[in-house]
């Protein structure tokens, strides 16, 4: 199940988006909640989840100026990834029964 696309790979991205999902913004819901899932990629499909991910428009024009939800906000990938990350790893290696990385 290690291979590419395989049920390893997609029990990771499907981790990483559970642990991301409290860094994502949340107003109403639909950002966190129109969302792609594949096996190895996460799309956050909104039509403004470009500009709440970079924080801005992509052209700059206009910036977000303020997250409502307290520690949501930019790039919440890497919010997750520095903040959980091992967790994550920890989880995935039960789930194919390793032993807790150290």
């Amino acid at each position: 199940g290690i291979e590419p696309n395989g049920r390893v790979q997609k029990y990771f991205t499907n981790t990483c988006y559970r642990y991301m999902d409290k860094y994502v913004p949340m107003d109403e819901g639909n950002l966190r909640t129109n969302v792609d899932i594949q096996a190895d990629s996460i799309t956050y499909e909104s039509p403004y989840a470009s500009y709440q991910y970079r924080g801005e428009r992509e052209d700059g024009s206009h910036k977000v100026k303020n997250y409502t939800t307290p520690g949501t906000g930019t790039y919440w990938d890497r919010k997750m990834e520095s903040a959980e990350m091992q967790d994550v790893v920890d989880e995935v290696q039960k789930y194919v029964g390793g032993k807790k990385w150290k």
